[in-house]
């Protein structure tokens, strides 16, 4: 497969990010990693359970609901304080045997895949023999949704720039000019960034 990124100015044999932008058309898009989502960690703060939950909830199916949305193990531990303070006890054993069919179902490179597009938190959950699937997979589509932002970001831009210039008729044509030439280096910027994500789409589609 030929090189996209052919014709920038990165020094031959320089090792660059995969899908990255080149580091002469970065100036406008900001910084490359987007901060993944918290809600997990979020919800740990917070209880997870009500005092009718505790009473009755399949501690089972609790469990298996909490691996397969791909809490960590300390999970248990907000679900023990959760009902402490009604003077309740969970079902441990049973939670247990529930998440780790939970888990299942969460490591998945199908699935890794999909928690990475969405931009979303892994916590290292996945035991040794399926994490490495589910993390290449999880890379990858984080790589993705990566690159999704950024074109977001810099399709912004674009029709900022491009809203001044509808605006800028009558106006000093330098002016105008500069912002021609700043919208064709987003273009280009936006054909790279394109490029990269179809070519790791096209790497999932292939590899998994």
């Amino acid at each position: 497969m030929g090189d996209p990124w052919r014709g920038d100015s990165t020094p031959p044999g320089a090792k660059r990010r995969r899908g990255s932008v080149p580091a002469s058309a970065q100036h406008d898009i900001g910084p490359w990693w987007v901060l993944p989502g918290f809600a997990l960690l979020l919800l740990t703060g917070c209880a997870t359970l009500d005092e009718g939950q505790c009473r009755t909830v399949d501690w089972f199916d609790l469990g298996q609901r909490d691996g397969a949305d791909g809490y960590p193990p300390e999970r248990i531990g907000d679900h023990h304080q959760a009902c402490a303070e009604f003077g309740l006890q969970v079902d441990g054993d049973h939670w247990r045997r529930g998440y780790q069919a939970g888990l299942e179902s969460y490591c998945t490179a199908e699935n890794g895949y999909a928690v990475g597009r969405r931009g979303m938190h892994y916590g290292r959950v996945c035991p040794d023999g399926a994490e490495s699937g589910f993390l290449a997979a999880y890379e990858l589509g984080r790589e993705t949704y990566d690159i999704e932002q950024e074109i977001a970001q810099l399709d912004r831009r674009i029709e900022s720039l491009q809203e001044r210039l509808s605006r800028s008729e009558g106006v000093d044509q330098e002016a105008r000019r500069d912002t021609r030439r700043h919208l064709s280096e987003l273009y280009r910027q936006m054909g790279w960034l394109r490029r990269s994500r179809d070519r790791l789409e096209s790497e999932w589609r292939y590899r998994f």
